[in-house]
């Protein structure tokens, strides 16, 4: 088998009507361009320009690995004992391919050399040859796996960028909100057990830390992989993406659309493939936060789950929960009060932007750096007179939120609602 049949049984497609397409990727194209026997020297030449060895054997391990896994070969297969038929032969034109490129330079006439830039002589240097063998090959190219050594990825064009996101902490650093925290939990570990893989739709006012929430619980359950799709992808990519991660059925992942606003997003794609005419494979569940309600055609495809308001009740819950941390299994009222007022007036001191668990979490950070500061709440709560957070405070603060985000008619929608209720 030749090179350049190689490069068309492990990198193209079929296209429309099922005729063979070849790849999109530019770099692969360019590759695949040296094969056919013509102007090898300014080829090189101009891949040399944006390209320099160990970077090109980085992306373009990566993309045989990506072709062995649309064939069906996954990670574990490669470490097999014993690989199947289909494995070695992928491997070994695989490896031949390498090595074909690898000494592509040196099967030039001396005219031709002497027109390529020293640089991109050096450009297949890093390729593995045929005297490597194959189980060395395989190393190499499980090496390049995407999800082998990192659990939450960026996906942007197509490329999945492994990232680091700061908020990420252990699920019992979240405080108040039950409810919230056990459907998070449950969710999660019936999607990592095989249970289910139904969407989730959360939604609540700004700063309730809906984001690091679900990036931490799903990290806490084994086997899940984190894919953060930029906003765009829910419109225009969703079948690429969707079709990427089918393949690789040793992973689960929890594809999540943060913080996007469900009044400006075309739902056809999502619509059509999740609870529409197809849904997604039982490795993928889809996971989407937002500031905004979801629509009831929206809602209908996933779980809702929706954060209660956070007023003075659940500031208090929140703090309460906090101090359990430090031993206290029911810590005292006396305490949990004056922290909570203490909070409030740094807020109307201008201390704080918002009242939202996120800024309550930005003060009580004090206390776990301050014993001083723990020692001092103590001895307050000893005294005869004890303040309450400001519950009018959190009234106001949170009608001027929902108003400058859904408007007035949403306001007098709910205090009819409230007043039906009474």
């Amino acid at each position: 088998m030749s090179a350049a049949e190689t490069f068309r049984l492990l990198f193209y497609r079929a296209g429309d009507g099922g005729e063979p397409a070849p790849p999109e990727d530019e770099l692969l194209l360019q590759i695949g361009a040296l094969l056919n026997g013509r102007e090898i020297a300014v080829k090189l030449n101009i891949l040399a320009r944006n390209s320099n060895s160990g970077e090109l054997w980085e992306k373009f391990s990566g993309m045989i690995f990506n072709a062995l896994v649309s064939c069906g070969v996954l990670p574990d297969d490669l470490d097999s004992a014993e690989l199947s038929a289909d494995t070695e032969f992928l491997l070994d034109r695989a490896l031949e391919l390498c090595d074909t490129l690898k000494n592509l330079c040196g099967r030039l006439s001396e005219s031709e050399q002497n027109a390529v830039l020293p640089r991109a002589k050096r450009l297949f240097s890093d390729f593995p040859s045929a005297a490597d063998g194959r189980e060395k090959f395989a190393a190499q190219i499980k090496c390049a796996d995407p999800f082998g050594s990192c659990r939450v990825f960026a996906y942007h064009d197509g490329v999945f960028q492994a990232v680091a996101p700061s908020s990420v902490k252990s699920v019992d650093k979240f405080f108040g909100y039950p409810g919230v925290r056990l459907a998070l939990h449950e969710h999660f570990r019936d999607f990592s057990s095989g249970k289910t893989n139904l969407p989730l739709l959360i939604n609540s006012l700004p700063g309730y830390g809906k984001t690091s929430m679900v990036i931490s619980f799903a990290l806490s359950v084994p086997g899940t992989v984190v894919i953060l799709p930029a906003p765009e992808t829910l419109e225009n990519s969703w079948q690429q993406l969707i079709g990427e991660l089918s393949a690789r059925k040793d992973h689960r992942f929890v594809v999540f659309f943060d913080d996007i606003d469900p009044r400006r997003i075309d739902w056809y794609n999502f619509r059509t493939n999740v609870g529409g005419a197809f849904t997604p494979p039982g490795n993928i569940m889809p996971v989407l936060t937002a500031n905004y309600e979801f629509p009831p055609s929206i809602l209908s495809r996933g779980r809702r789950i929706s954060y209660p308001v956070f007023d003075e009740e659940r500031c208090l819950e929140m703090i309460e929960d906090f101090l359990g941390t430090y031993g206290m299994k029911k810590p005292p009222r006396n305490i949990v009060s004056l922290m909570g007022a203490e909070y409030t007036e740094e807020f109307g001191q201008k201390k704080f932007t918002e009242l939202s668990p996120r800024t309550l979490m930005r003060h009580l950070a004090v206390y776990e750096r301050d014993s001083r500061k723990r020692k001092q709440i103590v001895e307050l709560a000893g005294g005869g007179m004890i303040t309450r957070p400001d519950a009018e405070l959190f009234y106001e603060f949170n009608i001027e939120l929902m108003r400058s985000l859904y408007g007035e008619e949403y306001i007098q929608r709910m205090l009819k609602e409230r007043l039906r209720s009474l």
